[in-house]
Parts: C-alpha cells; sequence; structure tokens
C-alpha cells in the first residue's frame, strides 16, 4: 500500500488529502512522511536506489556526516537536527 500511495502522489500535499478522505494501513506511513516533507527537508542515509529515495521526497546521502555537514552548510550551525539511526522502527518525540 505504501508504495502504491507513493506512486500515485503527484506531491506531498495530495498524499495528505488522501489519508484524511480515506484512512489505509500503509498509507498512514507515507502520509506521515508526506507531512514532514512539507514542513522540512528529510536526508536518508540508505543503500536504497536513489530514484526510489528521492521519489519518497528524501534526498539521499551516502552517510550520516555528509548528510549533517549539508544540513549545517543549508541551515547554519543553528540548525535544528534529528539523527534517527533506526528511523523505520522509531517515532521521534520533539518538544
Amino acid at each position: 500500500v505504501f508504495e502504491e500511495w507513493i506512486a500515485a502522489a503527484s506531491s506531498p500535499a495530495a498524499v495528505v488529502e488522501r489519508i484524511r478522505r480515506q484512512f489505509q494501513l500503509g498509507g498512514h506511513k507515507a502520509a506521515a512522511i508526506a507531512r514532514v516533507a512539507l514542513e522540512s527537508r528529510i536526508f536518508l542515509v540508505s543503500d536504497l536506489p536513489e530514484t526510489m529515495v528521492r521519489q519518497i521526497w528524501m534526498e539521499p546521502f551516502g552517510t550520516a556526516q555528509a548528510a549533517l555537514d549539508v544540513a549545517l552548510r543549508d541551515q547554519g550551525s543553528d540548525a535544528r537536527v534529528i539523527l534517527m539511526p533506526y528511523a523505520g522502527s522509531t517515532l521521534p518525540a520533539v518538544g
């Protein structure tokens, strides 16, 4: 379901709107990522193909250090960054 929703989406906003109209298990994960992508850049360190990473509104990086360097370069030394080593299995609490 996740891949289906991502493939059918024209934008993160389209996924958020779809989950509001029609909740579906699996689609909720796509909507959660889309909500974050509407507000923030998402960097992903993974061995997934770059095209797949970009399709889910994330920016691919080879290492966590490379991702952090870009975040600090683009946002400045006071950037707010969340590192999630096992992001697929965690839920961040920001506050």
